[in-house]
Order: C-alpha cells, then sequence, then structure tokens
C-alpha cells in the first residue's frame, strides 16, 4: 500500500513519525513524506520519498518562529492560511498518486483538508495530549492562559476570518478552535498507553493507543560518551528543542547540582550558549543536542521542560521526572504525570537552585515516584509501538 504522509517541521512532532515512517517501510508499504529541507536526509534515511513544501509557504523555520511565542489562536490562524495556500497543489498530487490512505500530524491541517477534499480515509499521528479545563486549572498555568486569550483576544477575529477565507476558497469544514490545532482523523494513533490518557473510556476505537515509538536514532551530536562515570548516579536535564532559550534555568541547574556526587548531563540546545553559562562545574556536562535515547537507559532522574516526547521517553525506560513546564501546554503534560505519581511539578518555569535541589530529593529519595514511573514504563512498552501502529493501519486500510 502507498501513504502519503504530511508532517510540520519540528523535532517533537517529526521523531514519532520517522519511527512510524520506517515501520511502514520494513512492512512493504511506499510512502512520500512532505516537509521541509531540513528534514530531507532523515525521512530518505527511513526508505520513504521526500517531497519539500513549497518553501514561501512552509519553510525550516516555520514551526519553531510561531510557536516560541504561546498564542494558540495565532497558531490556528497561520496553520490555516497555510493550509489555503497548500491545497490546491495537494489535491493535484493525491489525485496522480492515489494513496491507500493520508498520514498527518495532529498539528497539520492541511494533511486532513486534503484527504478530504479528494475523498482518501485518514490517519492522525497524533503527538499532542487532549486535556480539558480540570488539566489547565491544576497546571498553574490557568491565569496565563487566561492573560494570554485577553492579549491575544484580536487573533480571534483573525482566526475566524481564515476560517472563513479556507471555506469560501475550497468548500471544505474546518474543525472549531481549539480542535484544529490537534484535529483527529478517521483513525487516530496516539503515542501513549491508554492508561495516560484523561477521560479515556470515552473514546472508540478510532483511537489506537500506540505508545511511544521508541526506535533509534542517528546521532551525529558528537556526545562525550567516554566522559559518563558508570559509579555515578546521572540526572539529565533538558527544555527539549523549542522552549529551551532560558539560560538562567540552565544556571540555576548548575547552582544546584554543581559539585555534588552525583553526574549532570544538560542538553542546552541551539538559543543558548555554554559561554553564557559561566563557569562549568567537573560533574557537569553541558551539550547543544544530547542524543536522548542513550542517555535515559543510564539516568537516575530526568529534569524536562514536560514535553510529550521527552515525558513518555523518560517513562518508557522507567526515569522518574522532575518537570519544570515553559508553556501551557507542557503544563497540562506535567500535571499529568504528577497525578499519576510519576513524578513532581515545579510550576514556575524559572524555578530555583533552592527549588530544583529540594525537589529533585525528593524524587530521588522517596521510592514512590520511581515505582510509579516504572509502571507507566511497562504500560508504554506493552501498548506495541510501530508494529502495531502498523497493523492498525493495515486493518483500517483493508476495512475501508
Amino acid at each position: 500500500m502507498k501513504f502519503v504522509f504530511f508532517n510540520i517541521p519540528t523535532s517533537g512532532h517529526v521523531n514519532p513519525a520517522l519511527a512510524l515512517t520506517a515501520g511502514l517501510v520494513e512492512a512493504g508499504h511506499e510512502v512520500i513524506t512532505y516537509l521541509t529541507p531540513g528534514y530531507r536526509d532523515k525521512v530518505l534515511a527511513t526508505g520513504s520519498a521526500f517531497r519539500a513544501y513549497p518553501e514561501d509557504v512552509v519553510n525550516d523555520e516555520y514551526f519553531s518562529a510561531v510557536a516560541r511565542r504561546f498564542n494558540p489562536p495565532r497558531l490556528a490562524t497561520i496553520l490555516l492560511d497555510s493550509a489555503r495556500e497548500l491545497l490546491p497543489q495537494l489535491r493535484t498530487d493525491l489525485e496522480r498518486e492515489q494513496p491507500a490512505a493520508v498520514l498527518y500530524d495532529s498539528m497539520c491541517p492541511w494533511g486532513r483538508l486534503a484527504a478530504r477534499a479528494v475523498s482518501l480515509p485518514a490517519v492522525t499521528s497524533m503527538t499532542l495530549l487532549d486535556l480539558g479545563l480540570p488539566q489547565l486549572i491544576k497546571s498553574g498555568f490557568a491565569g496565563e492562559a487566561l492573560r494570554l486569550l485577553i492579549q491575544n483576544a484580536p487573533w480571534m477575529g483573525r482566526l475566524f476570518r481564515a476560517m472563513w477565507r479556507l471555506r469560501r476558497t475550497h468548500g471544505l469544514p474546518v474543525a472549531p478552535f481549539p480542535k484544529v490545532l490537534n484535529w483527529a482523523g478517521d483513525l487516530t494513533l496516539v503515542y501513549t498507553a491508554r492508561r495516560f490518557w484523561p477521560r479515556s473510556d470515552g473514546l472508540g476505537d478510532e483511537y489506537v493507543f500506540v505508545g511511544p515509538p521508541i526506535r533509534p536514532r542517528p546521532d551525529q551530536s558528537g556526545f562525550p560518551f567516554e566522559r559518563l562515570d558508570p559509579e555515578r548516579s546521572l540526572l539529565y536535564v533538558s527544555l527539549g528543542t523549542v522552549f529551551n532559550d532560558n539560560p538562567d534555568f540552565f544556571r540555576q541547574c548548575i547552582a544546584a547540582f554543581g559539585q555534588r556526587e552525583m553526574q549532570v548531563v544538560m542538553a542546552l540546545g541551539e538559543q543558548v550558549q555554554a559561554a553564557d553559562l559561566g563557569t562549568i562545574p567537573d560533574n557537569i556536562i553541558v551539550w547543544p543536542y544530547v542524543p536522548q535515547l542513550e542517555i535515559l537507559p543510564q539516568t537516575s532522574l530526568f529534569i524536562t521542560h514536560g514535553g510529550m516526547n521527552s515525558v513518555h521517553e523518560g517513562l518508557y525506560h522507567d526515569v522518574p521526572l522532575l518537570l519544570v513546564p515553559q508553556q501551557v501546554e507542557q503544563g497540562l503534560v506535567a500535571v499529568r504525570v504528577a497525578e499519576m505519581g510519576a513524578g513532581l511539578v515545579l510550576h514556575d518555569g524559572r524555578a530555583t537552585a533552592a527549588q530544583l535541589r529540594a525537589a529533585s530529593n525528593q524524587v530521588l529519595n522517596e521510592p514512590g515516584y520511581r515505582a510509579s514511573a516504572a509502571e507507566l514504563g511497562a504500560a508504554l512498552r506493552a501498548t506495541g509501538g510501530v508494529p502495531r501502529a502498523v497493523a492498525a493501519m493495515e486493518t483500517f486500510v483493508g476495512r475501508r
């Protein structure tokens, strides 16, 4: 069977898709992936064909530039305007390729709309949790969310105009806000365990919980593995790939954990330089990019921003979490981890050294956190991963 996969250019959405794509190709299927040139080599390495979006519509900086300022109405508006511009070409491409189904990231509305335009079944790659108001209140970000809603009210008008223009131009219905930012398809592959998803009992068979697609990723980071000391416990710190421009947070980590018995690995990302952080103690390794899947099996505690992929990769390896969310969506995921007993949340995204030290000691010294993380890890590993996702797609397309 042939599948066309539409994605958005950001690592948190691309990495799970690459694992799924590789699984489809290994199962004998043909995949054509639409992304931006910066991801070409990674896509081709899976065995998928690569197609680039028009650079004047979606380029390598598209998502990071839009998402760094958390403004959901603005993001939805830009995504829908992009969909309106892309749809004529995508519709022509789908009519030419005649795939068995369209795969699309849940934050990629042009994938859902293109499938509908040519009456093809649509399968969602869902990398986000669908969390509601109770989790928002518990997250500690409710006040910020209300402030942002008021501050960004003008964008709601622009969003409605974008929906109207899209319907007028292409005659296609659009999901309401905010569902358009996490748009489910005819079949939705969810990268978590059912027990981790709030209110999962109300979901039908069209939602298939496949867990995190854990597969080796090519490592070109040059990370100095030889500096790791297997005799010392390891603490791993990362704020992900988008909302990581927080040098003060990394300085506080250095103040909290420097010159201690444990070893610390900090992934800085591209926006913070090691030179910005002052003197680095001998027990701390700072690196722009850290091969996370190789580090986590050796990790005693993962200090994370609460991104969906990072959280699930940590739990998959039975690692308890200290969560320091940097924006609302991460706060919602963090609260869910805390509800499940697998971690502790510091609601202030700029936590102090004293807070970080106290919270890390609590998670490390109370065995309940590690036990809950291990329980969730077992649930995630039991979901079936990529093979189950591939089988679900084959069954779904066969029925159609």
